[in-house]
């Protein structure tokens, strides 16, 4: 009796019946991105892409990829004393479910952020992107651009 089991496992492994599948998250859609700092040099400035990942996962997410530039290298604008914050607010209707941000001070920075439900259940029906500027000094201004929203596919 001994000898039948481990045969019989061996049977059974080789024709796979006990080799476990992984789920597998399916992508909906990439969809690009891009924002800005709104003033007349865009000395912030962000763009990627937003990929909703959907399907047999635990959580819904989007994974948010690309870069963040503050004072770009080859700009006609004299650099000042401020530095640039990308904002990423992931929305299910009205309420914000997730949220990150990056920031570069006169530097391009990765964006690598993903976005989730805390809660791991609802979805991300859509992004809003926004580059704000802000003084490296104790007082000073701020300012941002324009928000960017994003749906899903």
């Amino acid at each position: 009796m001994r000898l039948r089991v481990p045969l019989l496992l061996a049977a059974v492994a080789a024709t796979g019946l006990l080799t476990a599948q992984p789920a597998t998250a399916t992508t909906a859609a990439t969809v690009p991105y891009a924002a800005d700092s709104g003033d007349p040099c865009k000395r912030g400035s962000t763009e990627g892409s937003l990929e909703w990942v959907t399907g047999p996962v635990v959580r819904p997410t989007v994974k948010v990829a690309g870069t963040l530039s503050d004072e770009r290298e080859f700009s006609t604008c004299a650099p000042d004393a401020m530095y640039s914050r990308a904002s990423f607010s992931a929305y299910h209707g009205t309420d914000k479910v997730a949220g990150g941000q990056v920031k570069a001070d006169n530097a391009t920075v990765p964006v690598a952020l993903t976005l989730a439900d805390a809660s791991g259940v609802r979805t991300i029906d859509r992004v809003v992107v926004q580059v704000c500027r802000y003084s490296n000094s104790p007082v000073g201004i701020s300012y941002c651009g324009p928000a960017k929203e994003y749906k899903a596919p």
